[in-house]
């Protein structure tokens, strides 16, 4: 082509550039203190672990095998070692240690911290909490809405079922299974393998070893039964005759009342029968007992 045809001033022709044949994927805000493992920025798969809309805030440390899902939050000073989910809508705060290993002193010819750490959807996850990986391939599983207050801990193998809440300090050893719904107030505690049924209340500064039925009240240093926890039910919706139903049954299941338990499911009404047969299979499930009766 002759340079000469071309009129003066005129602009250069850019030509568009070639397709890439890797795909595009937004990517999500991280602050540039954090550092975050390779493995955990793209899968194998082309796909991000860390969703485009999640945020990590400030001096956070994200190991290997790492997902964080939609919008979820990392404050600041977070770390996650690894083999660790964090589902959507998810706030963590500052120094919070989650999918650290386990700390169980087991038999060591297994191979330890096999298992993962799973949380939830819309969890709330407050200042210094940690919660380990599980030490078998069962893994850590703690549920959707679920709020874990200050410098609470979660161990091993532990699975929490939704909307569980554990106040300031509370520490929960490995194997340990938390109901939907469950409390425990501030410095509680578990040892191993306890069952803590759905919508328990454990009382503050309670040691707990034994299995909590659903439903029901421990208190005092050794976990006794004391009740049903009552204001829990009345704030979901729960009746008065509704409680009492449970109630009875709570207190036969304690002192270990069958013919009780037994008469209560005859006698109760289509609509109470389900919170009864849960008592009862709770308590016929266990293995290392239930938290026995406090007599006033």
């Amino acid at each position: 082509m002759d340079d000469s045809n071309i009129p003066p001033n005129q602009p250069a022709i850019t030509l568009p550039p070639l397709p890439s044949t890797q795909p595009h994927h937004p990517t999500p805000r991280i602050h540039p203190s954090s550092l975050i493992h390779p493995s955990s920025l793209i899968h194998p798969s082309s796909l991000p672990l860390i969703h485009p809309t999640a945020t990590v805030g400030a001096f956070c440390l994200i190991g290997p095998n790492v997902t964080i899902s939609a919008r979820t939050t990392l404050l600041s000073h977070v770390s996650i070692p690894s083999n660790t989910t964090v589902g959507t809508d998810c706030t963590i705060h500052p120094f919070s240690v989650l999918g650290g290993p386990s700390q169980a002193l087991a038999d060591k010819s297994q191979p330890p911290n096999t298992g993962k750490l799973t949380i939830g959807n819309s969890c709330t996850i407050r200042e210094g909490v940690t919660c380990n990986v599980g030490f078998s391939a069962k893994g850590t599983v703690i549920g959707n809405g679920c709020l874990l207050m200050a410098n609470s801990h979660v161990a091993h193998d532990c699975v929490l079922g939704d909307e569980v809440i554990l106040v300031n300090g509370v520490l929960l050893a490995g194997h340990v299974t938390v109901g939907r719904g469950a409390i425990f107030a501030g410095m509680g505690g578990t040892v191993q393998f306890v069952r803590v049924g759905e919508y328990a209340y454990v009382g503050g500064a309670t040691v707990v070893s034994r299995d909590v039925l659903p439903y029901s009240m421990v208190k005092g240093y050794r976990g006794k039964t004391v009740g049903v926890n009552a204001v829990g039910l009345k704030r979901r919706g729960w009746t008065g005759e509704r409680i009492q139903w449970v109630e009875r049954a709570v207190r036969a299941a304690s002192m270990g009342d069958q013919e009780e338990l037994s008469e209560l499911v005859k006698r109760v009404g289509s609509t109470g029968k389900d919170d009864l047969m849960r008592v009862v299979d709770f308590a016929r499930e266990s293995e290392i007992g239930l938290c026995s009766l406090h007599e006033k």
